[in-house]
C-alpha cells in the first residue's frame, strides 16, 4: 500500500476515535440532563416544620415556595374548593400553614384551593400522589424562612428548581450538539479512511514497472552502432 493512502487512513482513524468519544460524551450529557429534569427536588420532604435558607442572588426578592401535601384533585361537593383543602382552616390569620422570614414574622402562605383559579399541580413521590396546597415566601430576600404545616408537607424552592431546570436544559442541549458534532466527525473519519484505503491500493497497483534486460553481458551504458560495433 502506498504511503499517501496510509496517511489518509491514519487521519481518518484519529477523527473516527475523536468523533466516537464526542458522541459518547454527548449521549451521557443528554441522559443526565433528562434524568435530572424528571426528578423532583425538595427543599423539605415530608415534614410538619422546617427551615430553608433564602439566597436572593439578584436582590429583587424570590419567587418563593410551592407547598405540597398528599391528596387528589377532586371537588365532589361542587363548592369550587378542592376537597383536600377543606379539612384545614382557610380563614384570615389561620395557622395551619405558615411561612415566616427571620426578619418578618408575617405569614406569607397563600392557599391554592380554588378550582376556578388554581391550576392542578400534581406530583408523584414514590407511591404517594402530592397536590399543591399553596404558595409562600414570595419576594423573600436573604435570610431564613420557617415553614410549618398542619399535615406532612413537601416544600419546593421554586427559584432553585428554575435554576436547576435551566441548567439541565443547557446540559441536554449541549449533549445534543456534542452528539451531532461526534456524528459528523464519524462520517468524515469514515470517508477519509475509505478514501485512504482506495488511494493506497490504487497507487500501489497502478504504478509503472520498468524492466531492464541485458543481453550478452554488454555494459548498460554502451551504444550499439550499425554492424554490431560498440562505441
Amino acid at each position: 500500500m502506498h504511503t499517501v493512502g496510509k496517511v489518509f487512513m491514519a487521519i481518518g482513524l484519529v477523527i473516527l476515535i475523536f468523533g466516537g468519544i464526542l458522541l459518547a460524551v454527548g449521549s451521557n450529557n443528554i441522559d443526565e440532563g433528562v434524568e435530572s429534569l424528571e426528578e423532583d427536588e425538595w427543599a423539605l420532604e415530608r415534614v410538619t416544620s422546617g427551615s430553608i435558607e433564602i439566597i436572593d442572588d439578584d436582590g429583587r426578592g424570590e419567587l418563593g415556595f410551592s407547598i405540597f401535601i398528599e391528596g387528589t384533585y377532586e371537588d365532589i361537593n361542587g363548592d369550587d374548593v378542592w376537597d383536600f383543602c377543606e379539612e384545614f382552616d382557610q380563614s384570615e390569620g389561620q395557622t395551619d400553614f405558615t411561612t415566616t422570614h427571620s426578619e418578618d414574622t408575617t405569614n406569607s402562605f397563600v392557599y391554592a384551593c380554588s378550582t376556578d383559579w388554581d391550576w392542578e399541580d400534581e406530583r408523584q413521590e414514590g407511591s404517594k400522589i402530592l397536590v399543591k396546597i399553596g404558595d409562600s415566601a414570595y419576594e423573600y430576600t436573604n435570610g431564613t424562612a420557617t415553614v410549618t404545616c398542619a399535615s406532612a408537607c413537601w416544600v419546593q424552592y421554586d427559584d432553585k428548581v428554575l435554576d436547576d431546570v435551566l441548567s439541565d436544559i443547557g446540559q441536554a442541549a449541549g449533549g445534543v450538539l456534542q452528539g451531532l458534532g461526534g456524528g459528523m466527525l464519524l462520517c468524515c473519519g469514515g470517508v477519509l479512511l475509505v478514501f485512504g484505503l482506495i488511494l493506497g491500493v490504487s497507487i500501489g497497483q497502478g504504478g509503472q514497472k520498468i524492466t531492464v534486460i541485458q543481453q550478452g553481458g554488454m555494459p548498460m551504458g554502451g551504444q550499439m552502432m550499425p554492424g554490431g560495433q560498440m562505441v
